[in-house]
């Protein structure tokens, strides 16, 4: 069960050294920016972070955010639409939990 001081703490900005740099010169700060950056992002940029060999945004979340079970839906998630309702879904809920 996420608290409400850990819903906040996922949503908040990471600290600069800590940003995702994406391949396309992008750089995401929080959860909801990865939700934004993975709307508009190009399927090659996506293809570059996921693929057989890596989920560089499951790890980013997991790693960075903290949020275990959105980095564990990520790592799973195969296509950006799936990646994006995930995110999408999650950032909606901590929303509702932060308050």
């Amino acid at each position: 069960m996420v608290t409400k001081q850990e819903a906040q703490r996922y949503l908040s900005n990471v600290p600069g050294d800590r940003l995702f740099w994406a391949n396309d010169g992008h750089t995401i700060s929080n959860l909801e920016g990865l939700a934004k950056e993975l709307k508009s992002m190009d399927n090659k940029t996506f293809k570059h972070h996921v693929n057989k060999e890596k989920s560089d945004f499951g790890n980013w979340v997991n790693d960075i955010i903290g949020d275990k079970e959105l980095a564990s839906d990520l790592i799973k998630a195969k296509t950006k639409p799936t990646a994006l309702k995930k995110v999408q879904e999650r950032v909606d809920f901590l929303k509702k939990k932060a308050k």
